[in-house]
């Protein structure tokens, strides 16, 4: 009976005849945090996947689990390296960036095993990503790869620091300027605000926005006290020495002490305001001729 005959007659069906009419399944949609665990070994490394998990996306964002702060750092160091080896596998497109849980992890203990090929697959993916595998075999070339790091980090376009020039993250929204600049730019409004406090404690917070674009009054607020306990220490210091200095400071700190506690224009400032909120025997070491 030849292969026609037996399909006629319901008996098996012909391998050959199985074959030609076998058509392969829809894909299923592979869960991207089951993929991502698969291949984390090829990723961070035998060690660090030892003590570290993916468990779960929330958004774009991919939570790790670790085994302790340490591990959550090496891994935050890492995190460029880490983002570009799985946004190279086909379902981690969509991970943004990555945030860590400390203690989920005991070393030794992994919920899945590994499928070496997706071992080697991933590996691959995070060495073209990266230049090298993780982790550094020594400080000189984890050293190397961080300088590699932040070279491509300078030329690689997105949001720039409008001071540095640096990038910044595009996630943060409307920055314009990075950490270290925008620090940098806040002391430097601050001290400007405390000198023009400073020199001219008279004037209202409106005639002060003049010379402050945008002046906050919680922020004139906050450099009145800082010069008012800066002043009151160095008037402390003029009681006990019992004399002031040789350039006279003392008492043009003493004025705006005053100007500043009272809120008084210069012109209602009297003796007796004076020696109320200084004290005589303060007031006579700063102006002498005037307390006798």
């Amino acid at each position: 009976m030849n292969d026609d005959a037996r399909e006629r007659g319901g008996g098996l069906r012909p391998l050959r005849s199985a074959l030609d009419a076998w058509k392969p399944a829809r894909g299923r949609n592979i869960d991207p945090v089951h993929a991502i665990a698969n291949a984390w070994p090829g990723i961070v490394g035998r060690d660090v996947a030892a003590n570290s998990m993916p468990l779960e996306l929330s958004g774009p964002t991919l939570v790790i689990g670790t085994r302790s702060s340490a591990w959550s750092q090496q891994l935050q160091f890492l995190s460029l390296h880490v983002l570009a080896a799985i946004r190279a596998l086909p379902s981690g497109g969509t991970v943004e960036r990555l945030t860590f849980r400390t203690g989920l992890v005991q070393r030794g203990k992994r919920r899945d095993a590994v499928p070496m090929a997706s071992r080697k697959a991933a590996k691959g993916a995070a060495a073209r990503a990266a230049g090298s595998d993780f982790p550094a075999p020594d400080l000189a070339t984890a050293f190397e790869r961080l300088r590699a790091r932040m070279t491509a980090a300078t030329h690689a376009p997105g949001t720039r620091c409008t001071r540095c020039g640096a990038i910044v993250d595009a996630a943060a929204g409307a920055v314009t300027r990075c950490a270290p600049c925008a620090g940098e730019a806040e002391r430097d409004r601050q001290t400007l605000v405390e000198r023009i406090v400073y020199m001219a404690p008279w004037l209202t917070i409106e005639e002060m926005r003049e010379q402050i674009t945008d002046l906050r009054n919680a922020e004139f607020e906050r450099a009145r006290k800082r010069l008012l306990s800066r002043w009151w220490l160095v008037l402390e210091r003029t009681k006990l020495a019992g004399a002031v200095s040789a350039s006279g400071v003392e008492r043009h700190v003493a004025s705006s002490y005053v100007l500043l506690h009272t809120r008084l224009p210069p012109d209602r400032i009297t003796p007796a305001v004076v020696r109320n909120l200084l004290g005589p025997d303060l007031e006579k070491i700063l102006w002498p001729h005037a307390a006798s």
